[in-house]
């Protein structure tokens, strides 16, 4: 005992284990304790130094359980730490925990101080207190990771934790049992002592138990009542740097996204999804160019009036009504970007979704006015119609004066062989549809595409792609095919967005990631508004997805769509879907229960046709079936039947086989049986037959035992006839016997 603590028995557990269960519940201790940090860890809001340290220390003191070695260290060696790191704490917070503000440099610190404090008790726990405490530090990790992330992988360090901690709790339980008993830990009891078969059976109980909760917590989850929406989508997020959409872009902005993998956001189509190929997820159009980079001359932006709280019509762009109409149907789940773009398919009739201010800017594109860099979830309405391209080679060449005045301007110092080589190009067209196909495809088949920095003069970065490297990304084809258009007096602008990602056939879903990052070409004709245009070869080495990725992704779908944005709407879908589902089960069990019974039904009419076809047959086979069942009811075995149909039937004078004699003997026991005599187990034939009476009676009985032992035990074997009439000869003088009586 030390002063001012108390140790208790149940506080060994700082010693080498003395049992199966003291190494169980120091193991799984430290495994909670080492999970809860690692879930924390996991957020990336802790230092990697600090991770280091800690996880060093935990592995040090699971090695030491694991091994036996013991490591406690003693309360004046945790003084002294103590006093020692009074000192670091004030240099940690001048120095190494520097932040932006002084707040929240002394919050690193106080971070640090207290894992100082965890790993110390770690080493140095004796009494239940210590345990309860790091057992409360381990649940508050646990919770300050539900707040500071909503990543999927949350569920699977959860579902850790929760085993580790109900192994622990179950294994204290019984440990502190032992020992309140009576027993110390320097005696164990002796079924615990070294068998692995505790060990195993805790194992299994805190799997179950842990299995259980947590199918016992995700009913409960998603039956409790919801009130808000979304309420953890602004809570622990990360917002991505996505470059490449701003209002003003320079050349190569978008390389910088487009080797990352990141999801950007994922699109729930409502329709086929065979029906979104080709289709590109249009974010930002850009209109001026000054050689170096993109940018929108006029940056004013007007406000889409909702129709009802998070419901907008979008006003129809210039000429949309003479296309013919094909609409797509979908959702979109944005991660938190550093953008406020709101991306849709190509022109969005309608958007539904938690806005509170949706703007319209002079190129079409959207966006979100109020965008507070979360994540976040609407529905769009997208009208994709294209006119053919007879329709298009039939426009006229004349535009309006705004559409001249922007979209044909070209930057102050232009390589004049730029021009050159558009009419090289476009000489055999004969409108301006003709004219942009042919630029088109003389950039995708005489370029390469790659992601590679080129060599390229920065004073003029087209000029050198088109005519030195040849070779560049979809920056690069874009905007030398905007360019050139311009130049030959046909408007056009440049559009960045994504391609259309990856469809993920688990989720349902397509995935837009940093590497679908895309720009193409949009060239406006009169009456039919901004066509879409894409200059860009395929990229000869795509990335393709695995099978593995595929399950992930859909994952992290079902977490951000059912988990962490889950509101009383979701909650209302689950329910009419969970209606719609058993009502589907009712039906279908009905159906099969309706066809079984027609089927049954018609079953027994041929049945019935059948029977009445075949009834002699049937009475056959039911004659025969019940002397079968008869033949097994009695106590008649096949030899003894076979026995008594020869006796009955005799066809030869053959004598008599041992196993027929016996059988015979048999048979007449049960004949005297009746009269009364009952054979005892101790008595001989000879003593049996002498005791018989009357003595007509006896006579028969001794000649017939006579006639029995020569058969069995040697000597000449009667045959069936004479067997039968001897037989015959008792059975009628039992009847004359009973009859005298």
């Amino acid at each position: 005992m030390t002063k001012g603590r108390t140790t208790t028995p149940a506080s060994n557990a700082g010693q080498k284990p003395g049992s199966s269960v003291d190494r169980f519940f120091a193991v799984s201790f430290l495994l909670m304790l080492g999970t809860s940090f690692v879930t924390l860890a996991s957020t990336g809001k802790l230092d990697i130094v600090s991770v280091v340290l800690v996880f060093a220390a935990l592995g040090v003191r699971l090695w030491g359980y694991s091994s036996g070695r013991n490591l406690q260290i003693s309360p004046k060696t945790v003084t002294s730490l103590a006093v020692l790191y009074i000192p670091f704490f004030v240099l940690d917070f001048l120095f190494f925990s520097a932040g932006t503000t002084s707040l929240e440099s002394m919050l690193n610190a106080t971070a640090h101080l207290v894992l100082f404090a965890a790993v110390t008790k770690v080493f140095s726990a004796v009494t239940r207190q210590d345990y309860a405490y790091l057992a409360a530090l381990s649940l508050l990790m646990i919770l300050a990771t539900a707040v500071l992330t909503v990543k999927s992988t949350f569920l699977a360090f959860l579902t850790l934790y929760i085993l580790f901690a109900i192994s622990t709790l179950i294994s204290y339980e019984i440990k502190r049992s032992i020992e309140t008993s009576g027993r110390v830990a320097s005696a164990p009891l002796p079924v615990l002592q070294g068998r692995p078969g505790i060990e195993h059976a805790m194992l299994g109980a805190a799997a179950g138990l842990g299995l259980g909760t947590l199918a016992a917590a995700s009913l409960i989850f998603f039956v409790i009542p919801r009130y808000r929406s979304g309420y953890l989508n602004s809570i622990g997020t990360r917002t991505e740097n996505i470059t490449g959409f701003s209002g003003s872009v320079n050349l190569g902005d978008l390389s910088r996204i487009m080797q990352s993998s990141t999801v950007v956001f994922r699109v729930l189509p409502e329709n086929n999804f065979r029906n979104y190929t080709g289709v590109k997820w249009r974010g930002l159009a850009l209109d001026s160019f000054d050689g170096r980079h993109w940018y929108n001359d006029n940056t004013k932006q007007i406000a889409v009036q909702p129709v009802s709280h998070g419901h907008f019509t979008i006003p129809r762009e210039r000429g949309i009504q003479n296309r013919p109409v094909k609409t797509l149907r979908y959702k979109v789940l944005l991660s938190p970007i550093s953008s406020d773009v709101v991306f849709v398919a190509a022109s969005a009739r309608m958007i539904t979704g938690p806005m509170h201010l949706l703007t319209l800017d002079e190129t079409d594109s959207l966006h979100d006015g109020r965008y507070d860099f979360s994540s976040v979830q609407y529905e769009v309405i997208s009208q994709v119609g294209l006119p053919s391209p007879s329709t298009l080679k039939a426009t006229p060449d004349t535009y309006a004066r705004d559409i001249r005045l922007l979209y044909l301007r070209l930057p102050p110092k232009i390589d004049p062989r730029i021009k050159v080589l558009a009419e090289k190009v476009t000489s055999p067209a004969d409108n301006n549809y003709d004219r942009a196909v042919q630029i088109r495809n003389y950039l995708r088949d005489n370029f390469g595409y790659t992601l590679e920095e080129q060599k390229v003069d920065p004073a003029d970065p087209i000029g050198s792609f088109l005519f030195t490297t040849h070779n560049g990304y979809c920056e690069y084809f874009a905007s030398a095919m905007a360019i050139m258009l311009r130049t030959i007096s046909i408007p056009a602008r440049l559009v960045n967005g994504f391609q259309t990602g990856s469809y993920n056939r688990l989720g349902k879903d397509f995935i837009v990631r940093a590497r679908d990052a895309h720009s193409w070409v949009e060239v406006y004709f009169s009456g039919y508004g901004w066509i879409p245009f894409d200059p860009t070869p395929p990229d000869p080495h795509p990335v393709i997805a695995s099978g593995l990725d595929d399950y992930m992704d859909a994952l992290t779908l079902f977490w951000a769509e059912w988990v962490v944005n889950y509101d009383f709407s979701h909650q209302v879908r689950l329910a009419t879907q969970v209606e719609i589902q058993l009502h589907r089960v009712h039906d279908n069990v009905s159906h099969h229960f309706y066809r079984l019974r027609t089927a049954m039904a018609g079953l027994a009419l041929k049945l019935e046709a059948g029977l009445v076809a075949h009834k002699f047959l049937l009475l056959f086979v039911l004659l025969v079936t019940a002397a079968g069942i008869a033949l097994l009811a009695s106590e008649w075995s096949i030899q003894e039947l076979r026995f008594i149909l020869a006796l009955k039937f005799p066809r030869s004078d053959r004598p008599l086989t041992v196993e027929e004699a016996t059988l015979s003997y048999h048979h007449f026991l049960n004949i005297v049986r009746e009269k009364g005599f009952l054979k005892l187990p101790s008595e001989t034939p000879e003593e049996f037959a002498e005791k018989i009476s009357p003595p007509t009676l006896r006579g028969a009985a001794r000649e017939f035992t006579r006639l029995y032992n020569a058969a069995r035990y040697g000597g000449t074997r009667p045959s069936l006839p004479a067997l039968r009439g001897m037989l015959r000869g008792i059975s009628a003088a039992c009847g004359q016997a009973n009859l005298k009586s």
